[in-house]
This record gives C-alpha cells, structure tokens and sequence, in this order.
C-alpha cells in the first residue's frame, strides 16, 4: 500500500492555537483526547472562551471532521486570534471550539480517518476513535446552540442544513446573508430523504432517529438528538478560493450567533 505523504502540518495549528490562547485571559485550551495510529499520534483539541461567568449564552463550534473541508479549520483558528484580540463582542457568550475532529485527515487532506471510517457517520456505532472521543467530551454538555463547519467538494454553491426546528427564518436569513455578499446558493443537493429548497435542508427529527436506526448518524445528528435544540450545518463549496469559502463560514458564525443569542 502506497504511503501517504502529508500535505498539513499538524505543529503549525497547534502553535496558533497556543499563541491565541497565551495571549488571551479569556481563552483556555485542552486536550480532549489523542488520536492513534501507527506512526501518528495527535490531539484533538477544545479552545474556550469565556469573558463574563457564568456565560449566559453557551455556543459550541466544530470543524474538520473530514480532512478534505480545510476552510472551517482555517477560519476557527483566525476566529481564536480574533477572540484574542477582541473580545468584548462576545462578553455574554461562552464559545468552546474544537478546531480539528479528524486530525490525520486533515494533515492527509482525506475526508475518511486512517481506518477509512467517515467520522461524520459514526455517531450510532462509534467504530472511530474520533467518535468516541467526541462523545465522551459531549456527555452531560448541554449548549444553547451549536455549529458544525463542512465543505462539499461537488456543490456549486452554498447551503445550510438545520435539524428538527420549526423556525426557518433564521436559516433564511442566513441564506439571504451569503446572496447579497454575492455568492451561489446551491439548488440541487439531495441528502437520502432530503433535499435543498432556497439552500436549505430542513432536517426533521423523525428523520435523524431514522439515521441513528439505519447506522449513519452525523455529528450534527448527535448534538440535536443529544445536547442542542439549535443545531446547523455550514457547507460551503470548494469550487470557489479558499478566502471566499473562509468569508462564508465567517459570516455563517457571525449570523447565526447574533441572532440566536441574548443581546449584551
């Protein structure tokens, strides 16, 4: 079997984060377990941010569960610089970050862990030792609204999935957003039973029971069933340059933060 040769280092964002976090009295960094494989070994990491305590408003942020959707990671760790050098506009929200779910994917640039196990369907078996990493670090967590960063290398355009909420308008709005900065909204993606109207994919709750029943439950899935009534989906396309895609899962943050949490 051909060796795969990295193509990310794995240092460099660990020194970023580590930079943010030494310079921040409102930034905290932990390892929340260590991915292994033979010849690789590497954490996955949660950064926290918490100015006012207790926090009113509790938001988590993952990105990277697939190796090959690289602009969430990237955006999240200017997120953490920014939370460093700003962060006052966040006083009344607490933010724990995980950067990086499937770390050997990511330094491979590969959507699957080493075991050729796609993480983001693992959340009914827990074959992956990313998945039950994430699970342990989950239980008894409990947050007011939580966000997992994706890219879709065959979109055209952008889109949001959100899971068993009645209310659209804030995925709406979120849609309206990413048009008039005058990106592509996508029209034609089909997950199993569902499918995009105006980008978005309303997921029902009956439908994420049916996927933990039939083995392919997301991440997303997970936080709904289990942690959060607001849960959302950012996918953004690969089709476009990396700081247009980082511009939209910045602004999909931004949205979906404001309007779902308290005012300061």
């Amino acid at each position: 079997r051909e060796k795969l040769v990295p193509v990310r280092d794995l240092s460099d964002a660990q020194k970023n984060i580590q930079a943010s976090v030494s310079d921040s009295a409102y930034l905290s960094f932990e390892e929340i377990g260590d991915v292994e494989y033979d010849g690789f070994k590497a954490p996955i990491w949660c950064v926290s941010f918490e100015v006012e305590k207790p926090a009113s408003y509790k938001v988590l942020i993952n990105a990277g569960i697939h190796g090959n959707e690289p602009a969430g990671v990237t955006f999240v760790l200017q997120l953490l610089e920014e939370l460093d050098n700003n962060p006052y506009p966040h006083r009344s929200i607490a933010i724990d970050i995980i950067p990086m779910v499937n770390p050997w994917g990511w330094v491979h640039d590969i959507r699957y862990n080493k075991d050729g196990i796609d993480i983001n369907r693992d959340f009914s078996t827990f074959d992956s030792q990313e998945a039950r990493i994430m699970i342990d670090f989950l239980e008894d967590r409990h947050y007011d609204l939580m966000l997992d960063l994706h890219e879709d290398p065959s979109a055209s355009g952008f889109y949001v999935y959100q899971y068993g909420n009645d209310d659209i308008s804030i995925a709406e709005n979120l849609i309206d957003t990413i048009r008039n900065k005058g990106y592509p909204i996508e029209e034609n993606v089909s997950m199993v039973i569902l499918k995009t109207e105006n980008g978005i994919i309303d997921a029902p709750m009956w439908g994420l029971r049916y996927m933990r029943i039939t083995g392919q439950l997301s991440l997303a899935n997970y936080y709904r069933l289990n942690n959060s009534q607001r849960v959302y989906t950012i996918e953004t396309p690969t089709s476009l340059p990396m700081v247009d895609r980082i511009t939209m899962q910045r602004s999909s943050v931004e949205v979906l933060m404001a309007t779902n949490s308290p005012k300061p």
